[in-house]
């Protein structure tokens, strides 16, 4: 199965579009690449798909760290909404589940705004849920964070 949480593998789901072979047609594929680009540590692509005036608010160090340091868990797509303001737009709510480099699982849940010039999906901005992006403290019989259905004591708690 893809990262991005899709029922194809990698090779035929994201890989092409990280790799340039073909391009996001959807937001949600581009959210869902850019997903899979931070677990194979893409950053070249993570800053090309980011509306070009906004790249220069992006240090690819700082990105490849923060890609590198953690353990990448799944992908939820909670809702997608094109074309909210005009057909070249569009925004996804989702929530990414990482182990971080504590060994701390956590959820990053953010609402990201897309846009849509010369035939492109490009990254524009992110508005982070506070409630749901803090760490989310698990107990030993909980169900991981990591979605693997096994309690956290049998799985990212060993």
């Amino acid at each position: 199965m893809c990262y991005c949480g899709e029922t194809k593998p990698f090779s035929d789901c994201c890989e092409p579009i990280i790799s340039g072979e073909k391009s996001a047609q959807t937001v949600e594929q581009l959210m869902r690449s850019r997903y899979s680009a931070y677990v194979v540590v893409d950053v070249k692509y993570l800053i090309a798909t980011t509306y070009p005036t906004q790249q220069k608010n992006y240090d690819e160090a700082d990105i490849q760290a923060w890609a590198e340091a953690n353990k990448w868990q799944k992908l939820e797509v909670i809702a997608t909404q094109k074309e909210k303001f005009n057909e070249e737009d569009g925004e996804v709510e989702f929530k990414a589940s990482y182990i971080d480099i504590t060994g701390t699982p956590q959820i990053h849940h953010e609402k990201s705004t897309f846009v849509k010039e010369n035939g492109q999906w490009y990254y524009l901005s992110g508005i982070i849920d506070s409630t749901s992006a803090v760490t989310q403290i698990q107990k030993r019989n909980d169900f991981c964070a990591c979605g693997s259905g096994k309690k956290y004591k049998k799985c990212c708690g060993k």
